[in-house]
């Protein structure tokens, strides 16, 4: 039955390009240079290095590194993921560049040493960025656009144009600038709709159009979409130009990018692939690890609700849809997480429901009678209206008709010591009336503080979400910390408020170690009298 249903749900809208399925799609990925511009999430180098290594992994076809033009350090980088990432069985890396000579040369040292390189120039071809930014005319940009093409290929045969701002250009302007670029040896075709200003409808027809005037010129080369997200649209406008007959498509791990970001790799890579509308080399498997590589570099996760990756992405807390994915998974789950390597939760709130506390129980090895289960389903609701979030040690707290947990666990003190530019963080904890002392270094005092509380009473555990934010405006603002940590089969939530940053850290780990210790010691005893 599953099966049949899983194949109801593949076969819908199978075949969309052409009627010709598995066509493969190129996909470029630009977290490195678009995304990297995005306010906040500014990578340092052995940073972009880690995600270039990661994209490899992945298998993403094209890897934009930068823009070797723009400053010394984009271009040191570039040259060393061309040459580190660079390899025979790697990526194409790609550096951006204007029209100009300088900009193209750049692009071409810093791409030496990659075994597969390409060259990516750009220029604005709208009326408003031609009059308003550039100053000139129409023929000066088509000209440029043919003599960076012309200087490109002295150092690759790979080269892309891309006629910036597609989305606002007239589309027959579009078709000579591009037919001239093609002439003059670009490969690969760029309409980015850089500004998100079309809906999916006018996406396709633009894109469809211009192939289609320059299939009639006989002109050949590939046809790619790089879509912004300002009106929320770029994941369809992108679709909708695959079908359109693009065949690249221009990216980034978790929609990162300038303004509202870019095209969500992950949402285009899970759309192609289950909708079966094409395939492409990307390993959806290892999506998952790349995007909590990204957010962990950054310190910026996905918003909860940010599909495929956002951490309620597969999480069912209402009790009809947690009772309907306990029995078949594809009731609420159109694609399976464990394809884009994240994982479906059922998380418990006041709507949860019965089923639902069953097989959480049944995974926590505690197997309740009728009664007890009944009292602890009421227990729970009641508990689940009073907070906002709850977790396994509230379902104990149930169980056991209590309403606190208790604290093995206080603070007594956190003294930071910097020592050759490296900071520790001495601190001192109260263990049911014993005092313990740890100091461990770190990258920051918080860091230094978690990892002391960590080998004083978290080892075993994992820590799975840390945020921190304010709660309030000015410099007296307090720290409000919230962290998820998961040891064995259990997860809990630790949270605190300081005004103190790094006290509020600390009582937030503590807070999750004393929800870790009630849960050992209900188990234990569990097993003791079962």
């Amino acid at each position: 039955m599953k099966n049949d249903l899983h194949d109801i749900l593949r076969n819908s809208y199978k075949g969309l390009i052409n009627g010709s399925f598995m066509e493969k799609i190129v996909i470029f990925d630009t977290t490195l240079r678009d995304g990297d511009q995005a306010s906040g999430f500014h990578l340092i180098p052995e940073e972009k290095l880690k995600i270039a290594r990661q994209l490899a992994k992945l298998g993403v076809d094209v890897i934009e590194a930068g823009f070797a033009a723009s400053s010394i350090g984009d271009f040191d980088v570039i040259s060393r993921i061309a040459k580190e990432v660079g390899t025979k069985d790697g990526p194409v890396i790609c550096s951006l560049a204007r029209t100009v000579e300088s900009d193209v040369e750049a692009a071409g040292k810093a791409l030496e040493s990659a075994v597969k390189k390409r060259i990516h120039v750009f220029i604005a071809t709208s009326d408003i960025h031609i009059k308003g930014k550039l100053k000139k005319d129409k023929i000066w940009v088509i000209e440029q656009a043919v003599n960076s093409v012309k200087k490109a290929k002295e150092f690759t045969d790979d080269i892309e144009f891309s006629c910036e701002d597609f989305g606002r250009t007239d589309e027959d302007y579009t078709i000579e600038v591009v037919g001239a670029a093609i002439k003059a040896g670009a490969t690969t075709i760029n309409l980015p709709d850089t500004v998100g200003w079309l809906t999916p409808r006018e996406a396709y027809r633009k894109v469809k159009y211009v192939i289609g005037k320059i299939k009639e010129k006989k002109l050949d080369a590939v046809f790619s979409v790089h879509n912004h997200n300002d009106f929320g649209m770029a994941t369809a406008n992108t679709i909708q130009g695959v079908l359109a007959g693009a065949r690249q498509v221009e990216v980034t791990i978790n929609g990162i990018g300038e303004r509202a970001g870019n095209t969500a790799l992950e949402e285009v890579v899970a759309i192609l692939k289950t909708r079966e509308i094409a395939d492409c080399n990307v390993k959806s498997e290892l999506i998952g690890e790349a995007s909590k590589l990204l957010s962990e570099l950054t310190g910026i996760y996905p918003q909860p609700n940010k599909a495929v990756v956002g951490k309620n992405a597969f999480a069912h807390e209402a009790g009809i849809h947690q009772d309907g994915v306990i029995k078949e998974r594809t009731t609420y789950e159109i694609m399976n997480p464990d394809d884009f390597g994240v994982e479906s939760v059922l998380t418990f709130g006041p709507r949860s429901g019965r089923n639902a506390l069953r097989e959480k129980f049944k995974q926590l090895g505690i197997n309740l009678n009728e009664e007890s289960f009944e009292k602890t389903a009421k227990n729970f609701k009641a508990l689940a209206d009073e907070k906002k979030e709850v977790d396994d040690a509230d379902l104990i707290l149930a169980v056991k008709n209590e309403t606190e947990i208790p604290e093995h666990y206080k603070l007594v003190s956190y003294k930071p010591v910097e020592v050759n530019g490296k900071f520790k963080v001495e601190i001192k904890l109260n263990i049911d009336g014993n005092i313990v002392e740890s100091c461990e270094k770190g990258n920051g005092q918080i860091d230094s503080a978690i990892n002391g509380i960590h080998n004083l009473i978290l080892d075993g555990s994992k820590l799975e979400d840390f945020r921190v934010c304010s709660g309030g405006p000015g410099s007296d603002a307090f720290g409000n910390t919230k962290v998820v940590v998961s040891k064995n089969k259990w997860v809990v939530k630790g949270n605190a408020s300081d005004s103190d940053v790094v006290r509020s850290a600390i009582n937030a780990f503590l807070d999750a170690a004393n929800r870790i210790k009630y849960l050992e010691v209900f188990l234990g005893e569990w097993d003791t009298q079962n």
